[in-house]
């Protein structure tokens, strides 16, 4: 199965963008922990309300 160079560039770049789009899932619901852990933690040791 040939591809010519337009399809391989086509067809990386849809793979391309699935990978980042699933880089990108995971790094909101890691940042998204961190936040509650971190506010958390200020909420413990200072005792102000992060909003």
């Amino acid at each position: 199965m040939d591809f010519t160079p337009g399809e391989i560039l086509f067809y990386g770049g849809i793979a391309g963008m699935a990978v980042v789009a699933v880089i990108a899932i995971i790094v909101v619901i890691v940042m998204g922990t961190s936040r509650k852990r971190l506010r958390r933690r200020m909420n413990e040791e200072y005792g102000c309300c992060l909003k």
